[in-house]
């Protein structure tokens, strides 16, 4: 199987995410590597999206080191982006942000 039939297969699922808006898929450096909906080919956003993982990878959640970050949201008004890594690439998920009604008591 080929590096990009294998790409596309992995990235189906992205396709599939309820409230899913768009997705990016970014090799190490940053490349795109695959994308699609409002995220299709935005090498811009790609950029920041690799500072924010290199940035975040640097940040120590514990003293053992060990410890890595597995998820990142980002949210602004109506919308999120989810960024993990994995894989030796950068996942992107741009979803509808959709806030819970606050519980009163």
């Amino acid at each position: 199987m080929s590096e990009s039939s294998f790409d596309k297969k992995m990235t189906v699922p992205l396709d599939r995410i309820p409230d899913s808006l768009g997705y990016l898929v970014l090799t190490e450096d940053g490349a795109v590597a695959n994308s699609g909906g409002d995220l299709e080919n935005n090498e811009d956003l790609a950029n920041k999206f690799l500072n924010i993982v290199h940035n975040a990878s640097r940040i120590p959640l514990s003293t053992s080191n060990k410890d890595k970050f597995r998820k990142i949201t980002v949210v602004l008004d109506s919308f999120m982006y989810v960024i993990t890594v994995s894989g030796h690439k950068i996942y992107v998920c741009k979803r509808k942000y959709v806030p819970a009604d606050p519980v009163s008591a």
